[in-house]
């Protein structure tokens, strides 16, 4: 993608908000796919590839643990990654 198609998109994204980027791009963009990428690794590292183990004992704490670590690491990561952004933003902004 070009450089003016990327200042045009951020622009784009960057009208609805540092908290709609956070939550659409970190949340639901990194954080639940991570929290579910999370909870298979850990059932392949417990129980192999027997997924009907996967589903026993105290697995739905497990799933929440690291479904919640994910989606708080998603909002790190959409914060940091609007920051990044943003910078790059202003700095092509500046060059114009």
């Amino acid at each position: 993608m070009s450089r003016k198609n990327t200042f045009a998109r951020w622009r784009k994204i960057r009208e609805k908000g540092k908290k709609h980027y956070i939550i659409s791009y970190g949340v639901l963009g990194w954080g639940i796919p991570a929290g579910f990428i999370f909870f298979i690794f850990e059932g392949i590292i417990a129980h192999g590839f027997d997924i009907s183990k996967y589903f026993t004992g105290d697995w739905m704490s497990s799933f929440l643990v690291g479904l919640i670590s994910c989606l708080l690491g998603g909002i790190l990561y959409g914060y940091l990654m609007w920051g990044a952004n943003e910078k790059k933003y202003h700095k092509e902004y500046l060059n114009r």
